[in-house]
C-alpha cells in the first residue's frame, strides 16, 4: 500500500532524452510529478513480475499518457504473460492513441537493446516454480 512520501516499486531512467521505466506501482505518477519530470519521454516500460505492487500504477499511466496526447508508441517488456495481464488491466484504458508493443522474455537469459539501452535480463525459473507453488497452496 502506497503511504505518504513512500509509493509503490518504480525506478525511472532517463538517458539521451528517452525515459526508461522499471515497474510502475500505485503512486508511480505522484513521484514522477513530484520530481518535475514528463510523462512523454517514457518510452520502455520493463516490468520485473507482476504482483500488484509492482504494476498496479499501470492504468492510470496509460490513461494519463494518452490523454496528454501522446502517439509515439510505447514498449512493455516483460515475464511471460506480459499482454494477458496488461490487456486486463487495460479495462479500464481500452482505447488509447498510441500503440503499445509486447517484448515477452521467454529465455532464462536475455539481453533487449532499445531506444539506445541496453538491458540485461535474467529470469528465475526457481523464482517462477514458488509463485506457482504458492498459488497452488492458496487456490486448492
Amino acid at each position: 500500500m502506497p503511504l505518504p512520501y513512500r509509493w509503490l516499486t518504480s525506478l525511472m531512467v532517463r538517458y539521451n532524452g528517452s525515459s526508461l521505466l522499471i515497474d510502475c506501482g500505485e503512486g508511480t505518477q505522484i513521484a514522477i510529478k513530484e520530481k518535475g519530470w514528463s510523462f512523454k519521454p517514457i518510452d520502455v516500460i520493463c516490468f520485473t513480475h507482476y504482483h500488484g505492487d509492482h504494476i498496479s500504477g499501470l492504468p492510470g499511466l496509460l490513461l494519463t499518457m494518452g490523454n496528454a496526447d501522446r502517439t509515439e508508441p510505447l514498449t512493455l517488456v516483460g515475464p511471460k504473460g506480459l499482454e494477458r495481464v496488461v490487456n486486463a488491466l487495460r479495462v479500464i484504458a481500452p482505447e488509447l492513441p498510441f500503440e503499445i508493443k509486447f517484448i515477452e522474455i521467454t529465455q532464462p537469459e536475455q539481453v533487449i537493446e532499445l531506444n539506445g539501452y541496453r538491458i540485461p535480463l535474467r529470469f528465475s525459473a526457481r523464482e517462477n516454480s514458488r509463485l506457482r507453488e504458492r498459488k497452488s497452496r492458496i487456490f486448492h
